[in-house]
């Protein structure tokens, strides 16, 4: 389409205005006739009414030109024969003002990670001016939903996935908060390492339909019968599982392995639940009991952390020497 016909003059002239006014994601402009209508439909690429007000974002509208190889800055330079009217150290601070605008917006601009943050993505962060305003707003938005277990494309949509601006900006802030998208509650989708339960592998959108459970690593466990719900956790407390294991009444059993120990920490950290068979006592015990019956333990080269629920299991566990794994105990916890 021809981006220079009359009918666009006046959608240009408030684009410039908003532009290089700063911090403002969007504008109004009046749609008078059907020329105008159309041509706007065209570039738009969706039915525009008339008579009728129209929002412009400014980001979106960036995004309609650059589908016809120029930018929104670029265009406004041709058609109006001047450059846009900030200099480099205009567009830092209008850049650092809607950063912060958007920070302060849902909270988040005395945190520890802000500054630091801001200084990034205004140097770094690759986003033209033009769509600063929504992506700054959008990533702040996110940013102040982390706790409850979700999804990027819950979030949202696409613009999480790899690569997009959003997900690089929000990404420096998890990292600037030394985490993870995963540990910060934000899966990449809500099917990928499904939980294994009694009711069978459970998604972020099914639900664990039980008060009380036990957790445990081994599947064997499963297979083998053993009563009430189960839990099964091969590679410790992944993301999913927090997600189903909150407001549970859990109780514990794991190897007594250094992650063994570690990964029956993190979960009762998480539920506030309690070990079960998983004591110093219990430890000596499979050990002499598997010994007698001619069981070869796999040896203990590192000693585990100390267990959070019983003092004695980690010097019990160093000075014996060996692991004793939930398959070794199988029958008793049966």
């Amino acid at each position: 389409m021809h981006l220079d016909q009359p009918e666009l003059a006046e959608l240009w002239r408030l684009a410039r205005e908003t532009l290089e006014g700063g911090g403002r994601s969007a504008f109004g402009i009046r749609v008078e006739d059907e020329k105008t209508a159309a041509a706007l439909a065209e570039l738009l690429r969706k039915p525009v009414a008339h008579p009728a007000r129209r929002q412009i974002s400014l980001a979106r509208l960036d995004e309609h030109v650059r589908a016809h190889g120029s930018t929104l800055t670029e265009v406004l330079e041709a058609l109006h024969g001047r450059p846009i009217g900030m200099s480099t150290a205009e567009e830092a601070s209008t850049a650092d003002a809607v950063l912060k605008f958007a920070l302060r917006q849902h909270d988040l601009l005395h945190e520890p990670w802000a500054a630091p943050w801001i200084a990034h993505v205004r140097r770094y962060g690759k986003i033209p001016q033009p769509a600063l305003p929504m992506l700054a707003n959008q990533a702040a938005w996110v940013l102040g939903k982390l706790g409850p277990t979700t999804t990027r494309f819950a979030l949202a949509g696409n613009d999480l996935d790899d690569g997009r601006p959003l997900a690089r900006i929000v990404g420096k802030a998890l990292e600037l908060m030394g985490t993870t998208w995963e540990q910060a509650g934000i899966l990449k989708d809500a099917y990928s390492d499904p939980v294994l339960t009694s009711q069978g592998y459970l998604t972020l959108n099914d639900t664990l339909e039980t008060r009380e459970i036990t957790v445990v690593r081994s599947p064997r466990l499963l297979e083998s019968g053993m009563p009430g719900p189960l839990m099964v956790l091969p590679n410790g407390l992944t993301t999913q599982a927090k997600h189903h294991l909150v407001g549970k009444a859990v109780r514990c059993h794991n190897d007594f392995t250094p992650d063994g120990v570690r990964a029956t920490n993190d979960i009762l950290a998480w539920t506030g639940g309690t070990a079960w068979r998983m004591s110093a006592n219990d430890y000596r015990e499979a050990v002499t009991t598997l010994i007698a019956r001619g069981v070869e333990l796999p040896t203990l080269n590192d000693g585990p952390a100390e267990a959070a629920w019983d003092p004695d299991l980690a010097k019990t566990m160093t000075s014996t020497g060996l692991m004793v794994t939930e398959e070794h105990v199988l029958p008793s916890l049966l």
